[in-house]
């Protein structure tokens, strides 16, 4: 129904969950008619919401999916902010009719996703700037430590890094652009590093600086790094602002790919049947603009890493929506040689592999580190155990 977006909610109420049901969409729609001379007017009653199925898998407790007009919304200059307060921001987590409610996932019609920009590189564009085949692995890694290191040390790392076969690096998120690593100059040495380094491997490097900041200010550092040779950007649309993330995605100048920082979403999604689930932020930041979004790593140290709750996110990445491209996802959060096998299965090779501590924590450095997680690569590919294929291989016999 090209009219209409769909919204899935899980509640838990004491009273009828369809009742229950009934007056959230009304009152995240129209509300009741208010006192106004005569009947309802037609106007109204198309603004008005539905509840389009219950399942109720025990007494108050399930899923309601609600059908909202997109007559109400003001999509040529507010789609998101429109979305947003409509699922999320008006009383929907707020009423005393329930205690729990989760925003599960939305779709929205064709007439609606044209309002978006979506991601401008996605996977296949990725590739294409890289210069990889659609069956290549791109391994890539987080700077560490997270602070206290200035501008020569963060390029030295990078240099590093590349050496060994590093496709993608980003700043960690705790990298603030402070007085003692400016944004600026921290840029221009590590493209300057990267650049001594592709002329050694003839392979291309993405570098992912952290931009993140307010809206006044957040298209100001994209244009800085870029004028100091980065080739990638990295913002966390939590702190600047899911506005923030649409900016960049349709500045026609700043042609690269983003990568969407997810860091405090749990704040959102950890409470079971509560806040918003991953799936829906997900969404969001693909209509967005965000090329990549982490997904937490089977085996690593954050929540999030049980294979059903990846592949929940990963399926709306690449699920088909229309003119919206796929995102990437970007596999962190404890990845080393040691788990990297049984990620690769799950989610495949179409996805970054990001290894911090990984292999920064090598013992002949983090070259060797990323040699070692190239070889457990390989060692998935041919069908071998990791421990097998070291036996030949001392970069990835020390990793392990």
């Amino acid at each position: 129904m090209e009219t209409h977006f769909f919204a899935t909610y899980y509640l838990e109420t004491q009273r009828d969950l369809r009742r229950v049901a009934a007056e959230m969409v009304e009152l995240e729609t129209t509300g009741q008619w208010m006192g106004l001379a005569g009947e309802p007017t037609s106007l109204f009653a198309a603004c008005r919401g539905e509840v389009v199925e219950v399942r109720e898998h025990a007494p108050g407790k399930g899923e309601v999916v609600l059908a909202f007009p997109l007559l109400n919304l003001n999509l040529e200059e507010a789609a998101f902010p429109g979305l947003w307060l409509t699922m999320v921001g008006g009383g929907t987590h707020a009423l005393k009719l329930y205690e729990k409610s989760r925003l599960m996932d939305f779709q929205l019609p064709e007439s609606a996703l044209r309002y978006f920009p979506g991601p401008r590189f996605g996977p296949e564009g990725t590739r294409q700037l890289l210069g990889l085949g659609p069956n290549d692995l791109i391994v890539g890694t987080i700077v560490k430590p997270t602070a206290g290191l200035t501008p020569e040390q963060v390029a030295s790392i990078c240099y590093e890094a590349a050496l060994g076969g590093m496709r993608f690096i980003k700043d960690d998120e705790k990298m603030l652009n402070t007085a003692y690593c400016p944004l600026a100059e921290r840029v221009r040495r590590v493209s300057e590093a990267l650049r001594r380094a592709e002329d050694k491997t003839g392979q291309k490097v993405l570098y992912a600086p952290h931009i993140t900041a307010g809206p006044d200010r957040i298209l100001d550092n994209a244009r800085i790094a870029l004028e100091n040779g980065a080739n990638a950007l990295m913002m966390n649309f939590l702190a600047a602002g899911f506005g923030s993330l649409e900016m960049l995605a349709r500045a026609r100048d700043i042609q690269v790919p983003i990568y969407a920082h997810c860091g405090g979403k749990e704040a959102f999604t950890r409470v079971p049947g509560q806040g918003v689930d991953e799936r829906a932020i997900v969404r969001f930041v693909r209509l967005l603009g965000g090329d990549y979004f982490r997904v937490s790593t089977v085996g690593g140290y954050l929540i999030g890493g049980e294979a059903e709750t990846i592949q929940r996110q990963v399926s709306v990445m690449r699920e088909p929506m229309g003119h919206i491209k796929p995102m990437m996802p970007a596999v962190s959060g404890g990845l080393k040689p040691g788990n990297l096998a049984e990620n690769l299965a799950l989610v495949g090779f179409d996805a970054m592999m990001l290894a911090g501590s990984g292999v920064n924590k090598h013992p002949q450095g983090i070259r060797a580190g990323t040699v070692a997680m190239l070889q457990a690569a390989e060692a998935f590919r041919r069908g071998m155990t990791p421990h097998e294929y070291a036996r030949d291989h001392e970069e990835l016999r020390l990793a392990l």
